[in-house]
């Protein structure tokens, strides 16, 4: 068994665990607006991980490492076995990508760096909040369902299905620790191995 096929089923053995979601009741509404509340004062964080990724051309799996200072972020993309780093670099005035020939390229949206030079069709002006449980302000979403603890399980926004499959306690908080991002042409599955905020 390779790497990446024992990867995606220890992730799915893991998800089997998962309580199922619920529709929105009065009980759940009144945690989701306060989990909420507790997850917008997060402005900065730092988030280390594994991102499993699959689209119509390949797949396989990279450590992530995501630093948040309100406005500006930097991840980095750390493929395995040496074969290199790509760092995204963000602020209100654009975004930079170094690649492994640490060639560097500019452009105004981190989207459409990220589809020339990896080819992935990600929305990671949504993934900012989804990273945290919350639905991208200002966007139009599809039914939220909850978990017991009334926290986002699943939602349809920006043409991307979000499904958060476990959570962590961090300082009373609670942040995910298991994500899947799809849509038509992408795949992400997301765990996150520790957070700083």
């Amino acid at each position: 068994m390779n790497r990446l096929t024992g990867f995606f089923l220890l992730f799915f053995l893991i998800g089997g665990c998962a309580q199922a979601p619920e529709k929105l009741n009065q009980t759940n509404s009144s945690r989701w607006l306060e989990h909420q509340l507790d997850i917008n004062a997060i402005e900065s964080w730092h988030i280390r991980g594994r991102v499993a990724i699959k689209n119509d051309n390949e797949s396989g799996t990279l450590t992530l490492h995501w630093n948040q200072e309100k406005n500006n972020y930097e991840l980095r993309f750390i493929a395995p076995f040496g074969q290199g780093t790509y760092i995204l670099t963000g602020s209100p005035d654009g975004v930079i990508m170094q690649g492994t020939d640490n060639n560097v390229l500019t452009a105004t949206t981190a989207e459409q760096l990220m589809q020339d030079v990896l080819g992935w069709s990600v929305h990671l002006n949504g993934l900012k909040y989804w990273v945290r449980g919350i639905p991208e302000p200002d966007v139009n979403h599809g039914q939220i369902l909850l978990d017991q603890q009334g926290r986002l399980a699943n939602m349809n926004q920006a043409g991307f299905n979000v499904s958060i499959t476990r959570y962590t306690n961090h300082n009373g908080i609670s942040l995910p620790e298991k994500l899947s991002i799809r849509n038509d042409s992408i795949q992400l599955k997301l765990i996150i191995q520790n957070w700083n905020i």
